[in-house]
């Protein structure tokens, strides 16, 4: 687990006047570990820009600081961080990361808050539904993303990003690209309540952003897993479809082919495969998994 997300889930910005100087100062005390000052600083932001989505912001990063504790435990039967053995190997303990429930409770509500003022930043948006996956609340998770596209859909506006800057590259890339992003700690967990979730992240990407190739791939994948082939076909070919000549996507469908035992669309698959040169390797393999077929 990344240790925080001061740095890289909610970066700071600078606009002008007082508002730049508040950030200015709060960014040079948290990186000092000067909490006392972070906290002045945030006081007198308030008081002078009440309504500004960046306090909300620094206000969220201070506390979820705040919030975080390392856990030893001596349970051995409890999950994750780093597991210690007594001498004969059986689990004794393990200290893991973890957050206080009622200053991280707070963190959330600042953040909740500032989208309340700004509803158009997808920071604030990503960043809320980032702590449900610390926490391991993947239902909560799901429910802030979907909250945040379905008020996307009803409102018409344009996301916007840090300081209320534009998003980093054009929304249909952007937002799909990084509601994948939510899907890989699951698809790591390797266990079939992640690949639920994933299969939720997935159907609800396309849902919103059907032109892209990525639900239907990762779909593909999730009933891949569950060796439904004829339904992953379908998937990874309407991947195919929105995005040609995608490797992965060529090499999952000769990959399913050769598990439906169609040879000669297999053969088709791997040959375009074959041309791409990031796809070379896997063909290779691929085409040993092809002759071996009867």
């Amino acid at each position: 687990m990344t240790k925080l997300l001061l740095s890289s889930l909610l970066l700071l910005g600078f606009h002008t006047g007082n508002a730049q100087n508040h950030q200015i100062d709060f960014r040079r005390a948290m990186q000092a570990q000067d909490t006392a000052k972070a906290h002045q600083v945030l006081k007198v932001w308030q008081q002078q820009k009440p309504q500004d989505p960046d306090w909300h912001v620094a206000n969220f990063n201070y506390l979820l600081k705040k919030s975080y504790r390392v856990v030893v435990s001596s349970d051995p039967d409890k999950k994750g961080g780093l597991v210690f053995n007594k001498a004969n190997g059986d689990a004794a303990g393990s200290i893991s990361e973890g957050y206080e429930p009622t200053i991280l409770a707070a963190a959330r509500t600042t953040l909740r808050e500032g989208i309340r003022v700004a509803p158009d930043r997808l920071d604030m948006r990503f960043g809320l539904a980032k702590t449900y996956e610390l926490t391991g609340e993947p239902a909560a998770e799901i429910e802030v993303l979907s909250a945040a596209l379905a008020d996307r859909q009803a409102s018409g506006k344009p996301w916007r990003w840090k300081d209320g800057a534009a998003l980093p590259a054009v929304e249909k890339v952007f937002v799909p690209e990084s509601l994948e992003e939510y899907m890989l700690p699951y698809w790591q967990m390797q266990n079939s309540e992640a690949d639920e979730v994933v299969r939720q992240l997935a159907e609800l990407l396309g849902k919103y952003y059907p032109e892209s190739s990525l639900a239907p791939f990762n779909l593909g994948t999730y009933y891949a897993q569950k060796k439904q082939w004829p339904k992953s076909l379908e998937l990874f070919q309407q991947a195919n479809t929105r995005k040609p000549n995608d490797w992965q996507t060529l090499a999952n469908l000769t990959k399913v082919e050769i598990e439906l035992g169609h040879k000669e669309q297999a053969q088709q698959y791997v040959t375009a495969l074959r041309k791409l040169p990031e796809g070379r390797e896997a063909a290779t393999d691929l085409s040993k998994e092809i002759r071996q077929m009867k």
